[in-house]
């Protein structure tokens, strides 16, 4: 029978092998873990994500497109045009012209609003004089001095019980590039917000728009 010393000398070892054996592999472990960690929330933030977003991005352009073409379109129509430089002489014609507009594609509202006579034309008929000293009315000045052909502006729309609308506001200019007036097509707020409901399902991930002028909290 081996001494009572050396019997504790072999457990002592047996129990130092362990702690070692145990600890590498702990050790290994660990660092396989954190290994694995950085290069999935790596992978995700260099990759799915960039991915994700260039997905949806392209999504959104695709839906919201198509009403700056509209706008674009009517901003060149030579109706539109023709009509306004005769004098705006029959309302009705461009009323007319507004409905079959926001009928055709779909749009919730369809306008004009006239540098001239100030007047804003919509697809109900003629909604109002607008008036510099009226802030429902910057947006139209804004638009007038703006460099940029069109803008996306979110406003309540006067014509529809002031819901939330998403404007398209194009610039028209006459064959001389006079600066005649404004116009374009909206979407409500709430058809938009559909659409993003429809892409956070889609792609299973929350899609929110952040303004480059605003700061985080």
């Amino acid at each position: 029978m081996p001494p009572r010393s050396t019997l504790h000398s072999q457990r002592s070892l047996l129990l130092t092998l362990v702690m070692l054996l145990g600890s590498g592999f702990l050790a290994t472990s660990l660092l396989s873990y954190f290994a694995s960690r950085d290069a999935i929330r790596d992978s995700i933030v260099n990759t799915e994500l960039p991915l994700t977003s260039d997905t949806v991005y392209s999504e959104i352009q695709k839906d919201l497109v198509r009403p700056v073409l509209i706008s674009s379109m009517m901003a060149r129509d030579t109706f539109v045009r023709d009509w306004v430089v005769a004098g705006e002489k029959d309302p009705l014609q461009m009323t007319r012209y507004l409905k079959e507009v926001m009928d055709h594609y779909g749009a919730y509202t369809a306008f004009f609003v006239s540098n001239h006579s100030l007047t804003y034309y919509q697809a109900k008929g003629v909604l109002k004089k607008i008036s510099p000293d009226e802030p429902r009315d910057v947006w139209y000045y804004r638009v007038r001095d703006m460099a940029d052909p069109y803008e996306i502006n979110v406003d309540p729309d006067l014509a529809n019980k002031d819901n939330l609308t998403f404007f398209i506001n194009y610039k028209v200019f006459d064959y001389d590039d006079n600066f005649i007036g404004a116009t374009g097509v909206g979407l409500t707020v709430d058809a938009v917000i559909k659409l993003i409901d429809r892409y956070q399902q889609r792609y299973q991930r929350s899609v929110y728009f952040v303004d480059t002028l605003a700061g985080w909290s």
